[in-house]
């Protein structure tokens, strides 16, 4: 360690006696650390992080399918979710929801946020309570029933100062008084909407007749041991007895002109974004290995410089480990400085990314500047240093062996 010690301030007194060529390298590494830190922000914010939900990879997201007309995700009629949920057994839960947008009261002024109006069983089916208060219940969806409300976490805070007494009064809801039953946790959201108000949707089971009227997305969960590939089989058979057993040759789900189908809830949010994703990661990878040659490039040319340097000290008794340990951690030493100069570009080109264009990118309010993505710029930056400088170091570790 004393020996470990003695390279890292020589390494430091080194650096510091050539500004002009620490300055290079460091602006070198930080561009390119940084914009791969910024970028993997975004692969494990929208791809890798697991959905916010209770056993996630569970929930798969339903919609209809008109291939005659083109339409290929398709909401879903209100006849059709209640067979659907009724006579399947590869669900435990089945819950629906149809997206639009309300004005609330606040304290301090009313305001139009985003709404979703659900069935009572939606939110048992995604697993999340809240925070405050209570879920809906199947009372709360009949005809009749009181006119309550559930908000979100966000329009808690924003519009009612995290008013501790809310639940149970009632607000301002499109004009209309609704009593508040529930607060969501902080960064509940269903399917990016962005949702800040939650209302029971009012089927009564009785007296449901259009099949006609599709407004409707459902969101199932599998059922523990049941895979994705029973419940396709399973849903294929039921779409083949569907007319006959549900409707009577009505207007009702088939196999050629009018399917339901279902995909997992994290693959249906990411959509075709994936795969620019993986791109993008992989142009600011290349840009790294430049960064890297670059990199390699000023050490040979510093070490040109410093081959008497060298010579005097072989000639004094050091080992070429030693030089060789020397020259690494004078390497890395600039990798770190160039990391840690990269996350603050990282925070820079993230926060501009996601001002100028994070509305285009799913699950943007996840995507942040983690544990997981430091632990992966400090790798990124100590693979950069060796990685730099075992091209020149090699040559001192054998006189006979050439580097590869």
């Amino acid at each position: 360690m004393s020996t470990l010690w003695q390279d890292v301030v020589y390494a430091v007194r080194g650096i510091l006696r050539s500004p002009g060529y620490a300055a290079v390298t460091l602006l070198t590494l930080a561009l390119g650390i940084g914009a791969n830190t910024a970028i993997f922000s975004v692969v494990h914010g929208v791809l890798l992080r697991p959905l916010s939900y209770p056993n996630p990879e569970r929930l798969v997201f339903i919609t209809s399918q008109f291939t005659a007309l083109n339409f290929d995700k398709f909401w879903v009629s209100v006849p059709e979710y209640l067979e659907l949920r009724n006579r399947n057994t590869s669900f435990s839960g089945v819950g629906a929801y149809r997206e639009g947008a309300v004005n609330v009261g606040g304290y301090d002024r009313p305001r139009r946020v985003n709404s979703a109006v659900v069935t009572h069983d939606l939110l048992d089916v995604l697993g999340v309570r809240p925070r405050y208060g209570r879920l809906f219940t199947e009372e709360d969806t009949r005809p009749g029933s009181e006119d309550i409300v559930i908000i979100s976490d966000a329009l808690w805070r924003s519009d009612f100062g995290t008013d501790q007494t809310l639940v149970g009064r009632a607000i301002a809801i499109d004009g209309s008084k609704m009593r508040v039953v529930g607060i969501m946790p902080p960064g509940f959201d269903l399917h990016d909407e962005r949702v800040d108000v939650w209302l029971p949707i009012g089927i009564d089971p009785k007296n449901v007749q259009s099949r006609s009227g599709h407004f409707l997305y459902l969101v199932g969960r599998l059922k523990d041991r049941v895979s994705l590939d029973e419940a396709r089989r399973e849903l294929e058979g039921m779409l083949a007895a569907w007319k006959p057993e549900f409707a009577s040759g009505a207007h009702a789900p088939n196999l050629k002109t009018h399917r339901l189908q279902f995909t997992p809830l994290h693959a249906e949010l990411v959509g075709g974004m994936a795969r620019a994703i993986w791109v993008l990661q992989g142009a600011v990878g290349f840009v790294l290995l430049i960064a890297c040659a670059n990199m390699a490039n000023l050490l040979l040319v510093r070490a040109g410089a410093r081959q008497k340097e060298f010579a005097i000290r072989s000639a004094l008794g050091a080992g070429r480990w030693r030089l060789v340990r020397h020259f690494l951690t004078e390497a890395v030493l600039l990798s770190l400085v160039g990391g840690a100069l990269g996350v603050l570009v990282a925070i820079a080109a993230l926060r501009g990314l996601l001002a100028v264009d994070g509305g285009s990118l799913p699950r943007s309010a996840e995507i942040s500047l983690d544990v997981t993505v430091l632990l992966f710029g400090l790798a990124v930056s100590l693979l950069t240093g060796f990685s730099s400088a075992s091209r020149r170091s090699c040559s001192f570790a054998s006189a006979s062996s050439p580097c590869r």
